[in-house]
Formats: C-alpha cells, structure tokens, sequence
C-alpha cells in the first residue's frame, strides 16, 4: 500500500492531523490498534474547555464526533485494528491486520501515539478492586458498568476530580481524594469547586499505604501524618498522572530529551513538529503531555508542515498558520500552567543540542 500521508494513531490530534492533510487533497492512511476512532476522547461526557479557537465549549465526545465527521469527504482511508508492527529494509512501515504483516509505503509520517497511565504501586495494589483512574472511566463510560460502590480516589489531578464526580453521578460513594502533596494538584477551579459542592472529603498529606480484603479490595489504609486511617471500600482509582506513548518513536530511530512537565522522555521536535528523523512527525500527548486545546493544535501544526514538505501549501502560509497556533498553545498552557509552556519552548529550542539515542529510557 502507498499513501501520501501515514498517521499512527486516530486520536485527536490523529483525526485533526489527518484533516489538514485530507483537505488539501493529499491521500491519508490512518491507523490505529483499536477498535474505534478518537481515542480515549470518545468516551468522556465531561465538557472540554480551553480549545482552539475554531471550536466552542463541548463534551470530548462530541467533539471527537465532530473531528471524525470533517474527515468524511475527504481521500482520508482509516485502518482500525491495525498496531504498528516495525519496519521494513526499504523504510516502508509494517502494519498488522491481526493475520497478516503487510508494509505502507508512505511519503511523510506522522505519529500521534497519545497518553499512557502511569500507575502508583502501595502494598497489595494489584489486588482486584484497584484501578487506574482511566479504567474506571472507561468502566463507567463505554461499558456502562459502575465499578464499585465504595470507592478512594489515589491523585487529584483535572483528570481525577473528573471521574470523582462521574463516579458519584452513577451512584459510587466517594470515601476521599487522596493527595499526598499540601495542595490539590488539579488546576481547573471549576473542578475543584464541584468537588466541594459535592462534599467529598480530601485528604491532603496522604498517601494509600496498603489495601486489604479476601480476594478483592474491602479495606483501604490511608497514611496521614502519625496516623493511620480505614477506609471502607471496594474501588481504588489511582491516579499517577499520564506519559508519552513513545514505542514508535524508538523504532523510527527518533531521538529524546527529557522534559519533567511534558510528562518525562519524549521525541525531540522542532516548531514545525518534525521530529530527528527524515519525513517523521509527531503530535498531541506523544509530543508531550497537554490539555486539549494543545492536543489537537499540535495535531494541526503536523498536518501543516507535512503539507509545506509535500508541495500542497506555501511556505509563507503554513509558516503563518504555525505562528498563529503556537500563539494559541501559548495562551492554552500558560493560562493553565506557565511551565509547560516554558518546558515545551526549551523543548524546541534542545533541538539541534545533543541527542540521546539507542539507549533504554526507562
């Protein structure tokens, strides 16, 4: 198979990347390992708020819907079900359909891999009842099943205070937020006052220590100070905050730095989201961990550039589209967290400094 335009990954920086191209009339393959376009967007009724400019206050999956719609009338082929595999001698890139391994020959590549969980290990915390914060959404969400009737939130991110109030709204009682910091991490105060209004208790200085039960979690030891409090309950969420899904990236031979607020070791970029390698791109969470609006410009700005490099839009143009969309990210991260923004500029400029690669990053 030859396409233009190669995408790993449908989520929604994928979906947009693969608009800016389509729409300009450059054949898109687009691929992902999973059954369904949009990624972890398609199942959260939470509004999204902080979005490019072109997009109103919605819930993620209306707006996944919306960025799947735009896609309809353009030469955009989408292969669900099919992971990355590697890649071939002559560079071509190796896709599974579950049976078979064939290659996609594509002109430019763009890799929109998004977000994994990371997971906050305490004695026990395999046992059955324990959770990701994720998998309790996605529970609750996409198959309808209410996970637990009493639960401990572990992190209080945006992301946890989120699924706190979900997991009210189906009827789960919230025993506490556990932080172990002296201040909530999420930053929308919005969130946090639904939190308020809701009464659930938070528990800062904290930490699970250990869970407890037969055979299934009925028992939560929370550290606080010098003292050791119960927890009656049969749900840990846990949230340990996200990282980039950067395995394509090692096979691709792409090099990386570490960005702490990015969300650790990520491809190393410049501000046309090019990445070390020849015709590979990237954007969304695997160009570093965001909030949406960064999400899908990133996206965006990937489809840009692909476009410049393949003839289909002027320099002066994308150039001046590049300049607007980073001015957006700009507002989007700085108005929600100065670092980041601070951290994903450093990130661009380490570009041409030393690069680290074929090494286990860990």
């Amino acid at each position: 198979m030859e396409t233009d335009v190669l995408i790993i990954g449908a989520g929604p920086a994928g979906l947009a990347a693969a608009f800016e191209a389509g729409s300009r009339g450059l054949d898109v393959v687009m691929i992902d390992e999973s059954s369904r376009l949009g990624g972890q967007l398609s199942q959260q009724t939470q509004m999204v708020s902080m979005l490019p400019s072109q997009y109103p206050p919605m819930k993620g999956f209306e707006l996944a819907k919306l960025l799947i719609n735009q896609l309809h009338d353009f030469p955009v082929k989408i292969l669900l079900n099919h992971p990355f595999i590697g890649l071939y001698q002559d560079g071509s890139i190796g896709v599974s359909d579950g049976k078979n391994v064939f290659p996609i020959s594509a002109k430019k590549v763009i890799v929109t891999t998004g977000a994994a969980e990371r997971a906050i290990p305490f004695l026990k915390w395999t046992m059955p009842g324990v959770m990701t914060i994720g998998a309790a959404q996605t529970l609750v969400n996409r198959d309808f099943v209410v996970p637990g009737k009493k639960a401990v939130i572990f992190g209080s991110s945006d992301f946890a205070l989120d699924v706190a109030i979900q997991l009210k709204q189906v009827g789960v009682e919230i025993e506490g937020i556990i932080e172990e910091s002296t201040k909530l991490t999420a930053q929308n105060m919005d969130k946090i006052n639904l939190i308020k209004q809701a009464s659930i208790p938070i528990y800062l200085n904290s930490f699970i220590k250990e869970v407890g039960g037969n055979g299934q979690v009925e028992e939560v030891y929370v550290q606080q100070d010098q003292e050791v409090k119960t927890f009656h309950a049969d749900l840990v969420c846990v949230d340990g905050g996200r990282k980039p899904i950067t395995e394509v990236f090692y096979q691709l031979d792409c090099s990386f730095s570490y960005q702490e607020k990015l969300g650790g070791w990520i491809p190393q970029y410049n501000e046309r989201l090019q990445s070390s390698q020849e015709g590979v791109y990237l954007g969304g969470n695997a160009a570093g961990i965001s909030f949406h609006g960064s999400i899908l410009l990133t996206g965006i700005i990937a489809g840009i550039s692909v476009c410049e490099d393949l003839g289909v839009l002027e320099a002066d143009e994308a150039n001046s589209l590049r300049d607007s969309l980073f001015k957006e990210i700009k507002i989007i991260e700085s108005k929600q967290d100065d670092h980041l923004w601070l951290e994903r500029m450093t990130h661009i400029e380490n570009f041409l400094h030393p690069k680290l690669k074929n090494q286990f990053i860990s």
